[in-house]
């Protein structure tokens, strides 16, 4: 949706996803741990799809999430593990997923997040997990409301992009409406694991190979600070 400015439509640029399938790798040999971070470009508000993203988004990430149940829970990979997908109101937002892991678990948290993905998109969500993810974001509603500035900044919002101003009411049936069946949809649409980015940072030299072994192309980045010259 084009945003408006005095009247006229300004079009923002489009956004595309340039590498796919890469593994960006810092190398920091001291580190106990890696911080894996997991991502692919996401989608903006006024897809037909939001509702139906977010209420996916609830399934995935969050603290009854099947991130956080299956692997940290279940597997022991990581502390905390989380999942966002992330929409903005005028050009395409992010889809993330990641956490902190023991440098021996990395390769292995890489792919549980991956098997993840891939089982949200070839297999339905359980009601009991349907019913979960979509009270978790309509019982935050009330907080949308606390204060009249809230109100009038969304509104202004809502102007300024070019969204009615009932966007907020059409989202809340959106998302009450929202079903087994279209959260396997959106996933199969939306999630592409097989061309998602990883940034890692930890041990990279012992890392690289085993990396390298899934069928990714691996770059290792340099992030130190140059010395200044005198």
């Amino acid at each position: 949706m084009a945003s408006t400015r005095n009247g006229s439509p300004v079009n923002s640029p489009s956004a595309s996803q340039v590498n796919d399938s890469e593994v960006f790798l810092v190398n920091l040999p001291h580190v106990t741990q890696s911080n894996v971070l997991l991502g692919q470009i996401g989608g903006m508000v006024d897809s037909p799809d939001y509702a139906a993203l977010s209420v996916m988004n609830g399934v995935l990430g969050g603290f009854a999430g099947r991130l956080f149940n299956n692997i940290r829970s279940t597997q022991g990979l990581a502390y905390s593990v989380s999942g966002s997908w992330q929409a903005r109101y005028d050009y395409p937002g992010y889809f993330l997923a990641g956490g902190p892991t023991r440098t021996e678990t990395t390769v292995q948290f890489l792919q549980s997040l991956l098997q993840e993905f891939e089982k949200l998109r070839i297999t339905e969500v359980s009601p009991e997990e349907l019913a979960y993810a979509k009270d978790s974001i309509l019982n935050s509603f009330v907080f949308n409301f606390e204060r009249p500035g809230q109100t009038l900044s969304r509104l202004m919002t809502y102007e300024y992009y070019g969204y009615p101003d009932d966007f907020i009411f059409t989202y809340q049936q959106a998302v009450m409406g929202t079903t087994v069946a279209d959260v396997q949809r959106v996933a199969a649409k939306y999630l592409r694991p097989e061309q998602m980015i990883a940034v890692i940072v930890g041990q990279g030299d012992r890392l690289k190979d085993e990396l390298e072994a899934l069928d990714r192309r691996v770059e290792m980045l340099e992030i130190a600070i140059p010395e200044a010259s005198s």
